[in-house]
């Protein structure tokens, strides 16, 4: 399934669809320490990657999906820790000490451990955290498990939830002026902070329940940055849309200012 959308911006990687499955009959990821960026890497190259709640080893990736809620329970430590470690780190309770004296002496990797007692420092403090874990939304999965995969690559007639586009500034900038065409209001994209397996999975699927679904810019998250820089490059960021809203910018994509002069030169097309 070529899209006119790529035509026009020739993104690096192809995009990628992201769609729901229950009880697959194909080989499901194996559980492992298994980040999700490590299974867009795999989508990008080529790859279809399922995944169910067993297949990740890290919680923010289970719930980015919509598979598992909420991470916070299921962080060592309970909520507390979860918030010291988005924000100023655990050494300032007892509780919060003991359980990284205890990780260290069971061999926890030291990069985890040294997040844990100083915070990852994303957020001021854990009130921030907790305020900030009221606006996650949660979604009623549509499967038992969520598939990751080339978009041409799917059979015909097959229909994802979600399209992602791994773009350059030149292309987000495209993306997000073509996601505004044919639609009121000037806020129809959005870049909610949070974990980059939340900004692909997540808060699109939320937001394709919506009468006027948006699209989500992703790959803020600077742990996810710090993980694809070597994969995927440092330079791009991730523009998911629910199916519905990709068909509306796929069709309008001919007649829009992707086919002008300007757009043209900026990609490298020519002036034709």
């Amino acid at each position: 399934m070529a899209t006119q959308i790529e035509a026009f911006l020739r993104p690096k990687y192809p995009a990628l669809a992201l769609g729901w499955l229950t009880d697959p009959a194909e080989d499901v990821l194996e559980k492992g320490p298994q980040c999700l960026m490590h299974v867009l890497w795999r989508a990008a190259r080529g790859e279809r990657v399922v995944m169910g709640q067993a297949s990740l080893g890290c919680i923010a990736a289970r719930e980015g999906l919509g598979l598992d809620y909420p991470l916070t329970d299921a962080f060592p430590g309970g909520p507390d820790c979860f918030y010291g470690f988005l924000s100023a780190g655990n050494a300032d309770t007892e509780a919060g000490r003991a359980l990284v004296a205890g990780m260290r002496a069971g061999g926890a990797p030291r990069h985890f451990t040294e997040l844990l007692e100083h915070g990852e420092g994303y957020v001021k403090d854990r009130e921030l955290v907790k305020e900030y874990r009221t606006h996650i939304p949660q979604i009623t999965p549509e499967g038992t498990h969520v598939y990751l995969a080339p978009l041409d690559s799917l059979p015909e007639g097959e229909q994802p939830a979600l399209v992602s586009f791994l773009v350059n500034a030149n292309q987000l900038s495209a993306l997000t002026v073509l996601a505004n065409y044919a639609r009121p209001g000037i806020d129809n994209v959005r870049i909610p902070f949070g974990a980059a397996c939340a900004s692909l999975g997540l808060f699109p699927f939320w937001e394709a329940a919506q009468p006027n679904p948006r699209a989500v810019v992703g790959l803020i998250d600077i742990t996810a940055r710090f993980h694809i820089r070597k994969t995927l490059g440092d330079d791009l960021l991730s523009f998911t849309v629910p199916w519905s809203l990709f068909a509306e910018m796929e069709a309008n994509a001919a007649e829009s200012f992707l086919s002008r002069a300007e757009w043209r030169m900026i990609a490298g097309l020519g002036e034709e």
